[in-house]
């Protein structure tokens, strides 16, 4: 009983949200000294509010946590909230976000923390799923570790020698932005040939999409009934996994551009682990095999000696985790 007491003494909260270009989730997170527990959670779309409506929803959602873990008798030691774009992490600055309009130069934290009143700490969504998988999840226990989101867009998050690389101008870890095509179509951030075009979940759903329409043979033709803006990623999944060999190809497709950009990434660090996410990545061995496939054959063997590809401990929630995390890991910004 007394154990018990101690723990709960040393429990610490705080609110994690994870920005992302469908839904933006919040969380109230319970961190012991080995352990995590989500205890209030609450989503909304992103695309149902501009800039200004939802930062004052993100007010709203926030306050209500923070009274339920007054309520219980705690204080929340901050929020920390992870964007699908470019952050400054010293200001808490969004510069912008590749896949939500409207999101330029905004002052978040500023914003944020004049009506919450605890502190806000920024970074980008895929660092923060980095974070997570290595301090509790699948990278537990590593060192040099990648770990890539594979959603709306493509985001990369890298932890060097047990620390979040983000580089001079907070910039490093943009895998989805590795060019695969110096001809390839023209992305939203303006290149050409960015693996987001070919792997993010609307191209995904594109490509399949047109295929269909076009005329291609597969058991999700009888499925749709004409209505092919309806196919989801949990169709292809599923189609897939019933040996439907149209969508078997789109998912080896899919794997045979991340092994690519994968296999440039793994020359350039040599990283012990690489953790995939998001909701692309719950295709899984679907996806996952060609994946460790291509990187095998297209990097350095030295480079491949014992490396691991797996799939997200915690899956949809680890952007939530880790932005709850980066307070607890902070102090030098919140200066404690």
């Amino acid at each position: 009983m007394q154990e018990d007491k101690h723990k709960a003494a040393n429990a610490r909260y705080t609110i994690g949200v994870d920005f992302g270009g469908t839904y933006v989730k919040l969380a109230l997170v319970r961190f012991s000294e080995k352990n995590f527990k989500i205890e209030g959670y609450s989503s909304f779309p992103t695309k149902n509010y501009n800039r200004d409506s939802l930062i004052e929803q993100l007010v709203i959602r926030i306050i209500k946590l923070k009274a339920e873990s007054t309520y219980k008798g705690n204080r929340v030691r901050g929020v920390g909230i992870g964007v699908p774009g470019r952050v400054d992490f010293n200001q808490g600055l969004v510069f912008d976000l590749t896949n939500v309009p409207g999101w330029k130069n905004v002052h978040l934290k500023e914003a944020l923390e004049s009506k919450v009143k605890i502190p806000v700490l920024i970074d980008n969504d895929a660092n923060l799923m980095a974070l997570a998988e290595s301090r509790f999840g699948a990278a537990k226990g590593y060192k040099n570790c990648i770990c890539v989101t594979m959603g709306t867009g493509i985001g990369g998050g890298l932890i060097l020698n047990g620390k979040i690389y983000r580089g001079m101008n907070f910039a490093a870890g943009e895998i989805g932005h590795m060019s695969i095509s110096e001809d390839g179509p023209v992305c939203v951030c303006g290149g050409r040939g960015c693996a987001e075009r070919y792997i993010g979940n609307r191209y995904i759903l594109e490509q399949a999409t047109r295929k269909l329409r076009a005329g291609a043979r597969s058991i999700l033709r009888e499925q749709l009934q004409g209505k092919y803006s309806n196919l989801t990623l949990e169709m292809l999944n599923k189609a897939a996994r019933m040996k439907d060999m149209f969508s078997l190809l789109i998912w080896q497709e899919a794997g045979k551009h991340m092994g690519t950009v994968l296999a440039n990434v793994v020359n350039l660090l040599n990283p012990e682990i690489i953790v995939l996410g998001g909701g692309v990545a719950n295709a899984g061995s679907l996806l996952l095999d060609p994946i460790r496939r291509v990187v095998k054959e297209r990097a350095f063997q030295v480079s491949c000696r014992n490396l691991k590809i797996i799939s997200s401990k915690f899956r949809g929630k680890a952007g939530i985790i880790g932005a709850a995390l980066l307070i607890l890991t902070s102090k030098e910004k919140l200066g404690k």
